[in-house]
């Protein structure tokens, strides 16, 4: 079942923000997001919890296993430390429904948000440092990977909605859903800077020069087509630009230039093994942004409710 309902009236009156927190002082701007994000949308947030299960150590290391009488109490400081970080970080006594679930974290967050019908999963983007991908700290990446479910991921730098968006465009449907489904999800969003990166070929200065003039020409009316089909409302201002050389560093490199605060990514894998692996493109993205992070899980979504969706929102945004 999709996440999302095929009448878009109905979903922005069903549908949730799901947070997702451990409590923890990295999460914090992931409290702050939802909040505005809440307010900025009308929709309540349901928060999640997930404790994990202790680790399994060999014995003969000197480590020993936490008994499962300590279950209980790993629970309730879980709890109690997520209403903490909720009060402190909103200035007030959240109402904010909390539920604590055990198993793995990106599991756990995927399955409560399409059992909810979340519209969006709000979370830290967290570090992703080498140990974190030897043993799997990369819960965003993670999630991705399980969700049917876009994802807000910001970075405990973030402090206000976006409104400058980043977003790769290889002229394919699954990055135009991405798009589309940003512009719905992320209403603060006031200029759109839309990226292709071109392959970069080791030719003569003349043949290059000649070669870059004709692609460029190619790349103009699927601009245009793009552009078309984004429909975004009048309030936002949508830019195109073409870059050279590796995807990920050029996506990167384009928001540190043009001062964007989000970074859109979709992922368009239908295979098992594009679901596992997500895409280089987004992976590397994931893994290398210090700004805020919308990661659009194309393959689970109907492109036809998606595009509904997207026409609702530019209409509210037309008459606002």
């Amino acid at each position: 079942m999709s996440a999302y309902s095929a009448n878009p009236n109905e979903s922005r009156g069903s549908e949730h923000i799901l947070l997702a927190t451990h409590g923890m002082k990295e999460s914090d701007a992931a409290v702050l997001a939802a909040g505005q994000l809440s307010e900025a949308t009308g929709r309540d947030v349901r928060v999640l919890a997930v404790l994990e299960p202790p680790p399994v150590v060999a014995s003969e290391y000197g480590f020993v296993v936490p008994i499962e009488d300590l279950a209980e109490e790993r629970r309730d400081a879980l709890l109690a430390r997520v209403r903490t970080q909720l009060s402190d970080v909103l200035g007030r006594d959240a109402t904010w429904p909390v539920e604590l679930r055990s198993g793995d974290p990106a599991t756990m967050i995927a399955s409560v948000a399409e059992s909810l019908h979340a519209a969006v999963i709000v979370m830290g983007l967290g570090h992703h440092q080498m140990m974190d991908r030897i043993f799997g700290g990369e819960t965003t990446l993670h999630t991705l990977r399980a969700a049917h479910t876009p994802i807000f991921a910001v970075p405990q730098s973030y402090s206000q909605l976006p409104r400058h968006a980043v977003s790769g465009v290889d002229f394919s449907g699954a990055g135009m859903a991405a798009a589309h489904a940003a512009l719905v999800y992320v209403p603060s969003l006031t200029s759109f800077t839309l990226v292709h990166v071109a392959p970069r070929w080791d030719l003569q200065p003349t043949a290059y020069a000649e070669w870059r003039a004709e692609y460029e020409r190619g790349v103009s009316p699927a601009f245009e087509r793009v552009i078309r089909e984004l429909d975004a409302p009048p309030n936002v201002t949508v830019k195109t630009v073409i870059r050279e050389g590796k995807t990920t560093k050029e996506l990167i490199a384009a928001v540190d230039e043009v001062g964007a605060d989000l970074i859109v990514v979709g992922s368009k894998g239908l295979g098992f093994l594009d679901r596992v692996l997500v895409g280089s493109t987004a992976t590397g993205v994931i893994r290398s942004a210090h700004c805020a992070l919308f990661a659009f899980p194309v393959v689970a979504v109907d492109t036809h409710a998606v595009g509904r969706m997207a026409m609702s929102g530019a209409e509210k945004g037309r008459g606002a």
